[in-house]
């Protein structure tokens, strides 16, 4: 039995059918749980939304319930067009991130039906390794056209008793002090995996992800070549590369700014027939290779257009450098011109620092993007030029150095070995998606 919404917090399953029993008739509002009777998709309403989660998310996270009457508890219930506004997670993030930084990532909604009446709840969990400030003034507009600075760029917010507050000297301890006790628990449960293992044992597993491989497990040792794990005193040594690609997704999902070298990636490239991986998994290294500058379509091949989609999405937001932008938007319209038009949109500021030419799909089509138009050029060469010239040609540029394992491609032949590659794999405008079983 459910004795608090801290509890309520702390479950696998925190929006299970018994948790929402307890939040809907739960009646106090304390600094776990905000009620909200109604919901006007207006600018001034969502710069609201925008405080609530930010507070809860930078202090140990919370529940947002729609449909509720604060102070009375009053069960009035959403309309349809409510809920069909607030039961949409992804647009939730979308329209709070426009202001925070670093994004927040994790929110679920719930739409139910509890005495013929609708209520939507949005689970925000605590950004335990992280902190969210508001990375610019948001303005709400009055009808008579005076304007109102809701949030401010450079300030952020904690969750105190049943309110929002901004993030004082006392706060930003509370938070230093919770973070390095997430890190050090953290810390302690890796280390304990380790001391626990028979005497015998080595392996420490870091992903559950199946691949065709034979083996998931990985080595615990001071390699030279072993890779870093932020935050711990120990390195993993992968003995595949299969095991080396997941080893970065891992360590991807736990720190954003975990890149393997381009050197790597080159690498995995050159092996990319000779490794299996599961579609997540291709979709994830195509990732690394775009921001990397290595060619990716290869890696798309069978896969699906949506995880594609939310990879370059995912890319675009982190992008390390110029070039890897106009690589990552030139890669989205081979899903589309409404999305390549998406992504544009997304450049912001970054709109003005890529060639003009990414921007618009040409009339050529979609392969000259990455210079992958003039491949075979017309004419009677051409029936000269096989696929298996062009392979052979990807080779070479990817042999380099044998022995050097740090051999990255020079400038002009990156250039060639990405047309090669989306001549050979790209799949104009074809990804499908998926339905799920």
């Amino acid at each position: 039995m459910l004795n608090s919404v801290s509890e309520c917090l702390t479950l696998e399953n925190p929006l299970s059918d018994e948790v929402i029993k307890f939040l809907l008739n739960y009646q106090e509002e304390d600094m776990h749980i905000d009620f909200k009777l109604s919901f006007d998709n207006e600018e001034r309403e969502w710069l609201e939304i925008t405080k609530d989660i930010l507070a809860f998310s930078n202090t140990f996270g919370g529940y947002l319930v729609f449909g509720i009457k604060n102070g009375t508890f009053e069960k009035q219930g959403l309309s349809d067009e409510e809920v069909k506004i607030l039961r949409d997670a992804n647009n939730l993030i979308q329209k709070v991130n426009r202001f925070i930084e670093p994004n927040i990532k994790a929110l679920r909604c719930k739409h139910l039906e509890y005495n013929e009446k609708s209520f939507v709840i949005v689970f925000i969990p605590p950004s335990l390794d992280i902190t969210h400030i508001i990375n610019k003034d948001a303005f709400f507009k009055f009808p008579s056209g005076k304007e109102k600075v809701v949030i401010r760029q450079g300030t952020t917010f904690v969750r105190r008793s049943g309110g929002n507050h901004l993030m004082d000297d006392r706060d930003l301890d509370d938070i230093i002090a919770r973070r390095i006790n997430y890190y050090k628990n953290s810390l302690l449960k890796k280390i304990s995996r380790v001391v626990e293992a028979p005497p015998s044992g080595e392996i420490f597993v870091i992903s559950g992800e199946k691949t065709d491989g034979e083996y998931k497990e990985f080595i615990i040792e001071n390699a030279p070549d072993a890779i870093p794990v932020k935050g711990m005193s120990f390195t993993i040594s992968p003995k595949t590369l299969e095991q080396e690609i997941m080893g970065w997704i891992a360590m991807n999902e736990r720190e954003r700014e975990a890149l393997p070298a381009s050197a790597i990636v080159w690498k995995w490239y050159k092996d990319r027939e000779e490794i299996k991986l599961t579609h997540e998994q291709k979709v994830q290294t195509a990732k690394y290779s775009l921001l990397t500058g290595v060619p990716a379509f290869y890696w798309l091949q069978g896969c699906d257009a949506t995880s594609i989609k939310k990879m370059l999405i995912e890319a675009l937001t982190f992008h390390p450098n110029i070039s890897s932008i106009g690589d990552i938007v030139s890669t989205g319209a081979f899903l589309g011109k409404r999305f390549h038009k998406n992504l544009v949109g997304k450049l912001g500021e970054f709109s003005s620092r890529i060639a003009p030419a990414k921007k618009t799909i040409p009339g050529g089509g979609v392969k000259v993007l990455f210079r992958a138009d003039n491949i075979v050029p017309k004419g009677k060469l051409s029936k000269t030029i096989t696929k298996n010239n062009i392979e052979k040609e990807l080779t070479n540029i990817l042999s380099g150095k044998s022995k050097d394992k740090n051999f990255v491609p020079t400038l002009q032949n990156r250039w060639r070995a990405q047309a090669l590659d989306c001549y050979l794999y790209a799949q104009d405008d074809q990804y499908i998606v998926r339905s799920k079983k």
